[in-house]
């Protein structure tokens, strides 16, 4: 067993020894944009395969937004691998999700619950405001509503691969849940953009 740390930089940002200072254990880093999921990053993958396996019990980051795309990616990301028995440690918030005995951290855990709600009250706001913009196109004449290449909208794609959805919603890599659900990586990519599209 051992501690990992995880390091993701954007496309534009050079220097990650800011996001260094003071860890141990192996080192995964991802220079990626903050708008692509965890699971979808190649060396966060390795690192939740790694925790899979047995090999970390310990996770640090420089602060838990690196964690994620959004505050539910985040939070899926930390669920994951506490579900897991590993801990998260985040230098920035002071967190530490899991106790030395094992268990999970109260004050992890009210903290995750709220953040909970607040990514909730997020996606609700941004559904509404969707809808609020769909039902404007419409009375403009604008709206298709359908998404590229499917003939479908994004709600009824959604609503016809609810086993893709469930999957990407546990977390599942896209790859990993085209497996599960004997589906084509293309079907899971558009999909998943799908669901983004409706969360905005």
């Amino acid at each position: 067993m051992m501690k990992a740390t995880y390091v993701r930089v954007s496309t534009f940002e050079q220097n990650i020894s800011r996001q260094l200072e003071g860890k141990e254990g192996e080192v995964y880093w991802d220079k990626v944009s903050g708008m692509v999921a965890f699971e979808d990053r190649e060396d966060a993958a390795r690192l939740v395969g790694d925790a899979e396996a047995g090999k970390i019990d310990e996770v640090q980051v420089h602060s838990i937004d690196r964690l994620g795309r959004d505050a539910i990616n985040v939070l899926q990301t930390i669920k994951r691998f506490t579900e897991l028995g590993v801990n998260v440690k985040s230098q920035k918030e002071g967190l530490n999700t899991l106790l030395d005995n094992g268990d999970q951290n109260p004050v992890a855990k009210l903290l995750v619950s709220v953040l909970s709600t607040l990514a909730e009250i997020d996606y609700n706001n941004r559904r509404e405001a969707q809808r609020e913009g769909i039902e404007r196109a419409k009375a403009e004449g604008k709206y298709n509503g359908r998404a590229n290449g499917t003939g479908l909208s994004d709600r009824e794609l959604v609503e016809k691969h609810s086993d893709i959805v469930g999957e990407l919603q546990k977390g599942e890599t896209i790859r990993r849940t085209a497996k599960l659900t004997e589906r084509s990586t293309n079907t899971v990519q558009r999909v998943k953009k799908a669901l983004e599209r409706l969360k905005q």
